[in-house]
């Protein structure tokens, strides 16, 4: 399936939710294929934490599936969201580990989904001295960063 084809998918499932404005831009970095989506209606389509956005993005992958089993997985973006989002955790997660650092002591964030516990632990794999672990359960699963012993 061509990137225009992807692309004529997404713009035809957005008319279906009667996002009509939409302005859909497509990126190639390396083997992963983003659209991002400029529109007066960004809140709708991103959701509360990103949501309806996560939800958008899969059903799009699964119908770019449905009709070529060997597709590229496919990223959606809505008005630079995701890309806001992951710059804001990397702060999130240095503040952790200069607090823990400062502090002798853990620091628990915010509840965050799998892709986002992700990005943390990798922002902060590179850190000798500062462990990141994910504990409890769904939907409240977070992360705890600390010192290294």
């Amino acid at each position: 399936m061509s990137v225009e084809d992807i692309k004529l998918e997404l713009k035809e499932l957005l008319e279906k939710l009667t996002i009509d404005d939409a302005q859909i831009t497509e990126s190639n970095l390396g083997d992963a294929l983003t659209f991002n989506i400029d529109t007066e209606h960004h809140a709708i389509l991103i959701g509360r934490h990103g949501e309806n956005l996560r939800s958008l993005q899969h059903l799009l992958n699964t119908l770019v599936r449905k009709r070529d089993k060997l597709a590229p997985f496919v990223a959606v973006d809505v008005a630079d969201y995701k890309k806001s989002r992951q710059e804001k955790l990397m702060k999130i997660a240095q503040e952790a580990a200069n607090r823990a650092r400062d502090e002798h002591a853990e620091v628990r964030l915010k509840p965050m989904n799998a892709f986002e516990r992700r990005q943390v632990h990798m922002v902060l794999a590179d850190e000798a001295d500062i462990v990141t672990e994910s504990v409890g359960e769904e939907p409240y699963r977070t992360i705890v960063v600390r010192p290294r012993d």
